[in-house]
């Protein structure tokens, strides 16, 4: 997953025309670390869907732009608007996120 350092690299992945997940995180974030398996599957089932992610301290002007204040703090857009936001370790919330924006996508089951 690419990693976004500041914001005219989350501008630039978020002027996508699908669905784009940005997912804010720490270094020092246990629940991170925790729900990153449930992503990297959710990566495979949405391969149509853009996944990146974003360090909440070294990038600070992404996280204030998308007011994060909770991690691991993700962010669904869909064709370029933000469409929904989850934060903490939630999967279900998470997937159901991505599936009322994904549409008609290829999803592929494990």
């Amino acid at each position: 997953m690419e990693e976004l350092a500041n914001k005219t690299a989350y501008l630039k992945a978020v002027m996508y025309s699908g669905v784009t997940v940005l997912e804010g995180t720490t270094t020092w974030c246990p629940q991170c670390k925790a729900i990153q398996p449930f992503v990297d599957k959710m990566m495979k089932k949405y391969p149509d869907a853009k996944f990146y992610k974003y360090d909440v301290d070294a990038a600070d002007d992404i996280a204030q732009e998308l007011g994060a204040r909770a991690v691991p703090s993700f962010n669904v857009f869909k064709d370029g608007d933000i469409v929904d936001g989850v934060s903490w370790n939630k999967p279900t919330e998470l997937e159901k996120a991505i599936q009322e924006s994904y549409g008609d996508g290829k999803v592929v089951e494990e």
